[in-house]
């Protein structure tokens, strides 16, 4: 990623994993939400949003990165 050549594992850590996010797993996928306001230019940037990335070391499962859009309620029947 352009500009993270010579960066710290501090700065990696505080532009992009250091932020609000709610994780669902599954045993389909594991689901991060990122919360309504959290900063995410360079996450955005990556196009990976919204599309299922396959982790190896998961045995298969995959991460699906998405943004918070607020409590799911269930219908009323």
């Amino acid at each position: 990623m352009r500009g993270y050549g010579d960066a710290q594992a501090r700065q990696i850590f505080r532009d992009l994993i250091d932020m609000p996010a709610d994780v669902n797993l599954t045993e389909k996928e594991v689901a991060i939400s990122f919360h309504r306001r959290a900063h995410l230019p360079i996450i955005l940037a990556s196009e990976l949003m919204e599309r299922r990335i396959a982790v190896p070391w998961w045995n298969g499962l995959p991460l699906r990165l998405t943004t918070y859009n607020g409590p799911r309620n269930k219908p009323v029947t």
